[in-house]
């Protein structure tokens, strides 16, 4: 398959360098530096957007949200007929920006602390849940093509409603983010800092990982979705006066109460993707015809889907709830 990527930082140079082996790949980025390190790694590189695109069966846009939006509208512009994906981490604004495309909108839940073509591997994708969104105007040869893509590069598949994607990825990754610069920024301002970094065990290098993440491109990632955000920070502080009541008038048996009820959601999420990392689950065959009515059907009841196998004419995978 012809495919181009446009934008050949961390995410769009891990696709790249994931799908070099199986299909023809053209990249291209406006930096230099990262168009020199690609070409160097074996990526035939364009000149510009137009040359990039040009004969491309799919187009994966790789570029921060504001920027994919601008790429998408210039698409628009020259009537690109193939299959448009892009890898933003909010789906609402990229799907009113793609209309008029053959578009399918994801996201790939993996990522490192390290930015740009540099930091590219291919193997980023393994075992990593990847949003799907779905509509009703979606194309299933498209959506077949992107799924394929996905499983290729090791991910597995999250079929998601746009609007409830954006909100959900604020609490499994924005609000991480946010937090864990709170929760550094506490650590930091005692006068007790230096020693707690010296005696930082798991925990704190849990917490902190992603504090060393660019703090622009986390800015960019956020910002798009700061509203839903803002009403979760919120909520977090609702949680946190809670814990400093039972803190200061509560019972140790109260504390072990408050941390067992948080301890559940992990315990569900692993046992969860232990089953897709197994190859378990209910095996679905069905018609590609039916592939998007089923997807939409699987936005709002949450599931997993992996282990793809798809024809022309049908497709089998494995579902887990969520």
């Amino acid at each position: 398959m012809k495919i181009s990527i446009v934008g050949l930082g961390l995410i769009g140079g891990s696709i790249a360098q994931g799908l070099k082996s199986k299909h023809q790949i053209t990249g291209f980025d406006p930096d230099k530096n990262t168009q020199d390190q690609a070409t160097k790694s074996g990526i035939n590189i364009a000149s510009d957007l137009n040359t990039c695109v040009k004969d491309a069966e799919l187009v994966i846009v790789a570029a921060p949200t504001t920027q994919s939006e601008e790429i998408l509208r210039e698409l628009k512009k020259i009537n690109f007929a193939a299959i448009v994906a892009d890898i933003c981490s909010v789906k609402a604004p990229l799907l009113i920006a793609a209309q008029g495309l053959n578009y399918v909108g994801t996201h790939p839940m993996a990522g490192s602390n390290e930015a740009g073509f540099s930091s590219a591997n291919k193997d980023l994708f393994i075992d990593a849940p990847w949003a799907v969104s779905v509509v009703n105007e979606t194309n299933k040869e498209a959506l077949a093509a992107v799924i394929n893509v996905i499983c290729e590069l090791g991910g597995f598949v999250v079929p998601v409603d746009p609007h409830d994607h954006d909100e959900s990825v604020v609490l499994s990754s924005h609000l991480a983010h946010v937090v864990a610069s709170a929760y550094a920024k506490s650590v930091g301002e005692s006068e007790f800092a230096q020693l707690a970094q010296l005696l930082a065990g798991g925990s704190f290098r849990d917490l902190t990982r992603v504090t060393t993440s660019p703090a622009e491109r986390t800015a960019e990632i956020v910002w798009p979705n700061r509203k839903s955000l803002s009403r979760v920070v919120e909520n977090l502080g609702e949680n946190l006066a809670k814990l400093q009541n039972l803190l200061d008038q509560g019972s140790q048996a109260d504390i072990e109460k408050f941390l067992a009820s948080a301890s559940s959601l992990r315990t569900i999420s692993d046992a969860t993707l232990a089953n897709v990392k197994n190859k378990q689950g209910n095996k679905v065959v069905s018609k590609i015809d039916n592939l998007v009515s089923d997807f939409l059907k699987y936005s709002k009841s949450r599931v997993i889907a992996s282990d793809f196998s798809i024809t022309n004419s049908e497709v089998s995978y494995l579902v887990n709830e969520i």
